[in-house]
């Protein structure tokens, strides 16, 4: 939504950006959706199109599955800002002297941690040692699924009282969010590792329709739990949004 001040020769102008939590959530599809398409597109034409001019490094830059690229980088940025905004949430706590606040500020470090794993790729490095090891197969060919989900079930028991602490629509935007987030980092992975087991070549179109779910997934959980965030500051904390100004200052006129 954009505002403009009432127009005065000898007063600055303002220009009003307030980004609500629907103005967010939709943004946040929008864009999950464009990268999905393009991720598939770019696929599509990899394996069944003719040859054209810069065929190969278009997938590579819109290929949800490459590092550092478009889809990499919309994921590290959007992990960061929910770090942020929980990070806002927990100081503006420790100001009011409020509960729960080393839950919201340990979820800020967790989520800085994930916009780092998902730059740098760590978890993938845990795929071959923990493989070798327990010489895994199927749904656990990708073996960081096994310390990951193991991850995740002590966080839901840490969180559990905190959890029951927020307001019903919150917690059941936070289990969703979750639920979407986990069904593409810890779902999805086990159903890709299970046929990249069955096969011996992953460069093939059914592979690329997996991993655009999953990471489609991912995407989808952290822009409803942006939502979720910006809805719990809104309507919980006496929050309206975020909002930027922008100020054009006006010379005033010489007389004549």
């Amino acid at each position: 939504m954009i505002k403009r001040s009432p127009v005065r020769e000898d007063l600055p102008q303002t220009l009003l950006f307030e980004l609500t939590p629907q103005h967010a959530l939709n943004f946040f599809l929008g864009a999950i959706v464009i990268l999905a398409i393009a991720s598939l597109g770019v696929q599509f034409g990899l394996y069944y199109l003719p040859e054209y001019p810069s065929k190969t490094i278009l997938s590579g830059l819109l290929f949800v599955d490459c590092e550092s690229n478009i889809p990499t980088m919309y994921s590290v940025l959007t992990l960061i800002l929910c770090s942020v905004i929980l990070g806002f949430i927990a100081n503006a706590k420790r100001a009011m002297r409020g509960a729960y606040i080393n839950y919201w500020m340990t979820l800020s470090v967790i989520f800085l941690f994930l916009a780092i794993d998902e730059f740098a790729s760590l978890h993938e490095k845990l795929i071959e040692p923990i493989h070798l090891k327990l010489n895994t197969s199927g749904f656990l060919y990708f073996a960081w699924v096994i310390p990951g989900a193991a991850f995740t079930f002590v966080c839901l028991l840490i969180f559990t009282r905190f959890l029951g602490h927020l307001p019903t629509q919150t917690r059941r935007l936070f289990l969703l969010a979750g639920s979407l987030y986990v069904g593409g980092t810890l779902g999805m992975e086990m159903i890709g590792g299970y046929y990249s087991s069955l096969i011996t070549d992953r460069n093939n179109i059914i592979y690329s329709v997996i991993v655009t779910i999953e990471e489609s997934l991912e995407m989808l959980g952290v822009a409803v739990f942006i939502y979720s965030l910006l809805h719990y500051i809104s309507y919980y904390m006496k929050g309206t949004g975020l909002r930027i100004n922008i100020v054009a200052s006006k010379k005033k006129r010489r007389s004549a």
